[in-house]
């Protein structure tokens, strides 16, 4: 089991003992006090004697990503003096040749950040850090796309965690999950940041999501990994939601946000016996069919998936439950089966779902996008009619219901307070949905409402197609009520 390191850029001593202490209490079993920035002349021993979680020590040049400016004698004079002052352990460089002397440390850890890329040949590279007398080697990458990062995965799936301690992640904000993958898969310390904003590496979660939310502390080499494929996809609720389901139902497994360009590379770098799982959002809901080995009647007609599960030998089947979800919302708002129009605003995956959920519920289907190709042939086989975005269309055919399946309107999409059809003024009664969640009240619905349309939030399909999920990754049924307690205070 890992512990979690939050590391401080350590600027003012007041400061950094008040940080040290949040630090402490929210779950740090170490700090690591970034000196990068210390003042000249300030002791650190007054520090050191006000703390009692475990502290190491580390100052870093810009070469290796950190902001000390001054001479490496002088850079290696404040570690040796941190040291002095009583820090338990000390972080140092693979190129330094200085090294702690005699029982001065406890804990060494020397490690190697390639502010470029991945670096190559990473065993040699663990071999040499480890041989220098570390106690653990930690080898740090950048990754531009997450999928970048397999190389570092790779080396830790054929580590020893006894033999050859090892820490192995990327950093870049779309690779903070390896922070975490490194984890469970038997890295012995987990890096974190304060809180949000103060990261002294771009990548770190905060200690109170390390350690809360993806119990860091606890994943191991039996833990199951879950996941959502999506580009974006660090927006997405699944995380908060998931993993606290997986805490109730006292599941070793950790559920991660995998933003990618490229979904099959990712899939492919995780241990794949231990993927159980995986949620999958735009625009990867059709790419991921040639996932699959199997699909599930529902999302053979629909033509996209938003679930895959992994079973025995091998086999990926795909699930859609965004049908669900749209259905089984809308009952919930009022809608009830029979006769009448039903209009979806959008041509992609999650559009073809809305559709066969409005079918599924008796009503005659219009598809309404700005582009129609995508979806020609599907309406074609389904019976649906097509339309142009616009007001007229929307009027002409008085829907009962209309469904939006497009992300505009969406903070990940960048369009918070955008509308597809802007002129469209709905009728009283006409019931609105969004299957955009975040943010909770979007434009649309606001405006809806304020006509006396009856809106359905995003979040309430996100609901009922989640706890379908869990019942696909578990074979156990979760009440939405119960998910949306998980979801309290989570903007």
């Amino acid at each position: 089991m890992a512990e979690v390191i939050v590391s401080l850029f350590a600027r003012d001593p007041d400061r950094t003992i008040k940080d040290a202490r949040r630090a402490a209490m929210a779950g740090a079993d170490w700090v690591e006090l970034r000196l990068d920035e210390w003042p000249k002349g300030h002791k650190l021993g007054p520090v050191v004697d006000a703390l009692r979680v475990p502290l190491i020590a580390a100052c870093r040049m810009p070469r290796d990503g950190g902001r000390f400016r001054g001479s490496n004698q002088e850079r290696i004079a404040l570690l040796e003096h941190a040291l002095e002052a009583g820090v338990q352990g000390v972080d140092i460089e693979d190129w330094e040749t200085w090294a702690p002397r005699g029982d001065a440390v406890r804990l060494l850890i020397r490690s190697h950040h390639d502010q470029r890329g991945i670096p190559k040949d990473l065993r040699a590279l663990r071999e040499r850090l480890l041989d220098r007398g570390a106690d653990v080697a930690k080898i740090v990458g950048r990754a531009d796309d997450l999928a970048d990062a397999a190389p570092l995965l790779e080396l830790l799936a054929s580590t020893d965690p006894d033999a050859e301690p090892t820490v192995a992640f990327a950093t870049g904000a779309a690779a903070s999950v390896t922070r975490v993958l490194a984890c469970a898969l038997g890295a012995p310390f987990g890096y974190a940041s304060l809180v949000e904003g103060e990261e002294t590496a771009l990548g770190q979660l905060p200690v109170a999501d390390a350690v809360g939310l993806y119990r860091m502390r606890t994943l191991g080499l039996d833990t199951q990994i879950f996941g959502l494929l999506g580009q974006p996809a660090r927006h997405s609720l699944g995380p908060w939601l998931h993993n606290r389901a997986f805490r109730a139902g006292q599941h070793d497994a950790v559920y991660l946000a995998f933003e990618s360009s490229r979904p099959k590379d990712v899939l492919a770098m995780l241990p794949h016996r231990r993927v159980r799982g995986m949620s999958v959002t735009a625009p990867f809901k059709e790419t991921a069919l040639a996932f699959c080995h199997r699909l599930d009647p529902v999302a053979e007609i629909v033509g996209a998936v938003n679930t895959l599960s992994f079973e025995a030998h091998d086999l990926v089947v795909g699930h859609n439950t965004d049908v669900a979800g749209v259905r089984e919302g809308l009952r919930r708002a009022g809608l009830s089966d029979g006769a009448g129009a039903g209009v979806v605003l959008g041509g992609g995956g999650a559009a073809r779902a809305a559709a066969l959920a409005l079918e599924q519920l008796g009503l005659e289907v219009t598809v309404c996008a700005r582009s129609l190709d995508t979806i020609r042939e599907f309406a074609k086989r389904r019976g649906y009619r097509l339309g142009a975005l616009r007001a007229e269309v929307l009027t002409r055919i008085e829907p009962r219901v209309v469904v939006h399946a497009t992300p505009v309107g969406s903070r990940a999409h960048g369009s918070e307070g955008d509308r597809v059809v802007p002129e469209w003024t709905p009728s009283p009664g006409v019931i609105v949905a969004d299957m955009v969640y975040r943010p909770q009240k979007t434009r649309l619905l606001v405006e809806a409402a304020a006509a006396g349309a009856r809106v359905v939030s995003g979040l309430e399909l996100f609901l009922v197609q989640a706890a379908e999920q869990l019942r696909i990754f578990f074979g156990e049924r979760v009440d939405e009520d119960e998910l949306r307690r998980y979801l309290a205070g989570v903007d």
